[in-house]
């Protein structure tokens, strides 16, 4: 189904209706002055619905047996809708449909709930993400896979360009860590209260902090069915 027929039937807009034309034109949108940038989203949004098409559509016919199917489609989808829109990667459209999937499934109409998930989605980069998994998923969740895939890499078997950009990714993860603790997925918890050792900086500590998931963000990991991430791309 073409995305313009599938977000009409979607949102129940009838054919001939003064929506409908608005809806037509906006998915046709020819660049002009100050419409630029919406056309360039809409085109966005028609790429992605078009790459995922087989996935909702599956989506659509779990709603239409779903009790709250209006809600679904009327307050659900507009926000599937601008998040595809709005977000810069087209790598994190798929983690954005897993969403309203695990919504429909799991037949959870708590709009507030859901709104703060996409709110912390939108906030995050797909490397983000994959930090997030990579370093913060249980090892329960993990598949086998990724559980033998982390590889160490010492800074001393470098070359100079080579430590350059380690240190550089280095100082890039602080931030993607920071990022997490700030959206609530990782937290900084002691784990342990040692008797004087040095740390791993050569300085005298004795508490040793780690940063560990939350419990909100073993079901961001649920939520957006990040436990299913393909290895390749980690």
């Amino acid at each position: 189904m073409e995305p313009v027929n599938y977000i009409k039937d979607m949102l129940n807009i009838v054919e001939g209706t003064v929506i409908d034309t608005a809806v037509d034109v906006g998915l046709e949108a020819i660049p002009t002055v100050g419409q630029a940038l919406q056309s360039y989203k809409i085109k966005k949004l028609e790429k992605r619905m078009n790459t995922h098409e087989p996935q909702l559509q599956i989506i659509k016919e779990k709603i239409e047996q779903r009790e709250n199917e209006v809600f679904y489609k009327q307050e659900i989808f507009p926000l599937i809708v601008n998040s595809l829109m709005e977000d810069d990667e087209d790598s994190k459209a798929k983690v954005i449909i897993d969403g309203f999937e695990y919504i429909i499934d799991n037949d959870i109409h708590e709009i507030e709930r859901i709104y703060h998930y996409y709110d912390v989605l939108s906030e995050l980069r797909y490397s983000d993400i994959m930090i997030f998994v990579k370093k913060y998923m249980p090892y329960e969740m993990r598949k086998e896979s990724l559980k033998a895939s982390i590889v160490l890499y010492k800074p001393e078997d470098m070359n100079k360009h080579e430590r350059n950009l380690f240190y550089e990714k280095e100082a890039i993860g602080v931030y993607q860590q920071n990022k997490l603790i700030r959206l609530g997925l990782v937290e900084s918890k002691v784990a342990n209260v040692d008797g004087g050792d040095f740390n791993e900086k050569g300085q005298m500590s004795l508490i040793e902090e780690k940063n560990v998931i939350t419990p909100f963000g073993i079901r961001f990991l649920i939520f957006f069915a990040l436990e299913d991430t393909p290895e390749e791309t980690i």
